[in-house]
């Protein structure tokens, strides 16, 4: 909750007035522990606006999903019980429908480009922030493409796919399961680990970072199969009352603090990609490539899949046709930016 505090400077100087400054403090909640790439990346931010600041704006960080479970980030920021928030669409499926367009699968070959999308003006202002209703957007994100992890054998073909049970990182990758013929099994990313252990799950589709870092899953997988298929998106939003609170300077700060970031971030996640892939790998994790039959046969599923959904979308009056063109035609700008986009 954004409070005020008023300091009075002493002053030694005889009949001098006091001087008053008053510092502003937000508190930021997130879901992944204080190790993760974006969470470092966060302090950072943090601790830039409060030297920028000359320590009128000071931050109380929670990370590890101190403040609830994913799920509930989104409302905190909301209802203002943090003031800054760094959510999971995927934890709250349906909320976000035009915005998770942006998770199905094989839209984007990095999170630098995904990001660098999902950022772009034109997209948030015809379209995305107003999803965000109650909360201000201070920036949209995404990780790298995810991989198809397994506890059960490897997963080189759709037949492989038969009777496994995987956690989804959102509605739309849960239908990208169901069509390779999986079932996708809803549950918060910070109980996968214990799912994978007791059997409850045979496996998830996630990024090597999500994997190897922000979940600790390697103790419990056995093979990983790169398939580079979706990415999921995230929010750093702000409650309104708490900006609006703040003086119009500290506003700009903040503003201005977050513009043009997005090949900044995109980078923080590309460079979690090796790192959680080489931990998956000294804990023993096998990783398998599809062979090119395979890889066309879950990338025409992937596609049914991401039209059939835009279907859904318009046959309820929105413009999912659009927003999906919109994402294409910006990825074709920026072009295949960023380390998953090599080869």
């Amino acid at each position: 909750m954004l409070w005020k505090t008023l300091a009075t400077a002493a002053t030694l100087a005889l009949g001098a007035v006091p001087a008053a400054s008053e510092t502003f403090d937000l508190k930021v909640a997130t879901f992944v522990t204080g190790q993760h790439g974006m969470s470092k990346w966060i302090d950072q931010w943090a601790a830039s606006l409060t030297e920028q600041s000359e320590g009128r704006l000071q931050f109380e960080i929670l990370h590890g999903a101190q403040m609830g479970p994913p799920p509930a980030y989104y409302d905190l920021a909301r209802n203002g019980q943090a003031d800054i928030v760094w959510h999971l669409h995927g934890a709250t499926p349906g909320r976000f429908e035009l915005t998770e367009i942006s998770n199905m699968p094989f839209l984007f070959c990095s999170a630098e480009q995904a990001t660098l999308v999902l950022n772009d003006p034109r997209l948030r202002s015809e379209y995305l922030d107003a999803e965000h209703r109650g909360v201000k957007v201070l920036a949209l994100f995404m990780h790298p493409p995810g991989q198809i992890n397994s506890n059960d054998g490897p997963i080189l073909s759709l037949d492989d796919m038969a009777g496994k049970g995987l956690r989804p990182a959102s509605s739309a990758v849960a239908k990208f399961i169901a069509a390779m013929g999986g079932t996708p099994v809803g549950l918060p990313p910070t109980e996968m680990a214990e799912a994978l252990q007791k059997g409850t799950i045979q496996g998830a589709m996630i990024d090597y970072g999500g994997a190897g870092l922000a979940f600790g899953l390697g103790p419990h997988l056995t093979d990983v199969t790169e398939v580079y298929s979706y990415t999921s998106s995230f929010m750093l939003g702000m409650n309104p009352n708490s900006f609006e609170s703040l003086p119009e300077d500290l506003q700009m700060m903040i503003d201005e603090s977050l513009t043009d970031v997005s090949a900044e971030i995109g980078q923080v996640w590309d460079g979690l990609d090796a790192i959680g892939k080489k931990v998956l790998m000294d804990v023993g994790v096998t990783i398998h490539t599809l062979d090119g039959e395979a890889r066309a046969e879950m990338v025409e599923v992937g596609n049914s899949v991401t039209e059939g959904y835009v279907a859904e979308l318009e046959d309820a009056g929105k413009p999912g046709t659009a927003v999906l063109a919109m994402m294409r035609e910006i990825a074709a700008e920026v072009g295949p930016v960023g380390a998953g986009c090599q080869g």
